[in-house]
C-alpha cells in the first residue's frame, strides 16, 4: 500500500472539518467576539496537546530553544492574525465566501515560498495562480468591473484574503521545524505562542466574555477546540511534513465545497452565479498549479510522439 495513503486521508479530515468550521464560527460570533474565540480556541487546544506531551515525555516534551523563535512566529501568523482575521471577516461576509478564498491557500504558498525560499515557479504554475486570483478578486468585487476599477471590494472578503496569507506563512514556517518536531509538538507550542499572542489583545477588545455564552455556545467553541482545532491543525501538520505546504495545499480544495454545502444548508446563504463562476476560477486555478509536473509531462509525451510521427 502508498505510505501516503493515511496522510492523505487525514489531510481531507482535516479540510473538512475546516470547511465546516466557518458555519460554526458565524453562529459563535453571536456571543463571542473574534479575539474572545481565538484566545479560547487556542488556550483550551495548547492546555490539552502540552498535557498529553508532558505526560508521554516528560521535559522532553519542551522543544529545543532553538525552535522557539519559528514557533512563536507561527504562533502570530496562523493562530492570532489568521483566526482573528477570519472570524472578524465573518461578520461582514458569508460562510460561503469564507470557505471559497480560503482556497486561495496553494496558490499563496506557492508565491511566498517563491519569495522567500527562492523556490521556482513554472509557467503553467503561474498561470494556475493568476486563474486563481482573477476567481478571488471577482469573488470579492460581487462581479462588478466598475468595483475593480475603484477598488470598491467586500471589506470581509479582503479580511479573508489576508487570512490565508497568514496561514500560508504558518505553513511554510512549519515545514523547516517539524524536520526535527512532531507535528503535535509545533500544533502544542504554537497554539501557546498564538494564544499568549492574543491575550494582551483582549484588554482593547469590547467583546463579550465567556461567561454570557449558551449551551449552543458552548458545544460550538467545543469543536473549535477538538474538531477544528487539535484534529484537524495536527492531521494538517502531519499532512505538511509528510508531502510539503504546496503539495498538501491542493486539499484545500475540499473546504469550499464543504463549506457552501454546510453554508446553504444550515445559514440559508445563497449560492449565486457570482459565487459558482468565483469559485470555479479559484478551484480550477489551484488545480493546474498544483498538478503542473503531470501536465509538463503530458506535454513532453505529446512532442515526443509528434516528433516520432514526423520522422
Amino acid at each position: 500500500m502508498n505510505q501516503f495513503v493515511p496522510v492523505y486521508v487525514f489531510l481531507v479530515m482535516a479540510t473538512f472539518l475546516w470547511g465546516v468550521q466557518p458555519v460554526i464560527v458565524k453562529t459563535l460570533l453571536t456571543e463571542l467576539s473574534p479575539l474572545w474565540i481565538t484566545f479560547c480556541r487556542y488556550l483550551g487546544i495548547s492546555v490539552i496537546l502540552l498535557a498529553i506531551l508532558f505526560f508521554s515525555n516528560g521535559k522532553a516534551a519542551v522543544p529545543p530553544a532553538r525552535h522557539f523563535r519559528v514557533l512563536a512566529l507561527m504562533g502570530i501568523t496562523g493562530i492570532t492574525l489568521n483566526n482573528v482575521l477570519q472570524f472578524s471577516g465573518l461578520k461582514f461576509s458569508t460562510a460561503m465566501h469564507c470557505s471559497l478564498v480560503s482556497a486561495t491557500t496553494p496558490a499563496l504558498t506557492a508565491v511566498i515560498s517563491a519569495i522567500f525560499l527562492r523556490e521556482k515557479i513554472s509557467r503553467i504554475q503561474w498561470t494556475g495562480i493568476m486563474i486563481s486570483f482573477f476567481g478571488v478578486t471577482f469573488l470579492v468585487a460581487h462581479g462588478s468591473i466598475d468595483a475593480i476599477l475603484h477598488l470598491s471590494f467586500n471589506y470581509g472578503d479582503i479580511l479573508f484574503l489576508g487570512s490565508q496569507i497568514c496561514w500560508a506563512v504558518y505553513s511554510i514556517l512549519g515545514r523547516s521545524v517539524m524536520r526535527e518536531l512532531s507535528p503535535v509538538t509545533v500544533t502544542a507550542w504554537a497554539g501557546l505562542a498564538g494564544t499568549v499572542a492574543t491575550g494582551p489583545l483582549l484588554f482593547w477588545d469590547g467583546g463579550h466574555g465567556v461567561s454570557r455564552m449558551t449551551s449552543t455556545g458552548v458545544l460550538s467553541l467545543l469543536y473549535m477546540v477538538i474538531g477544528g482545532g487539535i484534529l484537524a491543525m495536527t492531521w494538517w501538520n502531519s499532512g505538511v511534513k509528510t508531502l510539503g505546504p504546496t503539495k498538501a495545499a491542493i486539499f484545500i480544495n475540499i473546504m469550499p465545497l464543504v463549506g457552501m454545502t454546510f453554508a446553504v444548508s444550515f445559514l440559508g446563504e445563497h449560492l449565486g452565479w457570482r459565487e459558482i463562476l468565483g469559485g470555479l476560477s479559484i478551484i480550477s486555478g489551484v488545480c493546474l498549479m498544483t498538478q503542473s509536473d503531470h501536465l509538463s509531462d503530458w506535454f513532453k509525451n505529446l512532442k515526443r510522439v509528434e516528433s516520432s510521427v514526423r520522422h
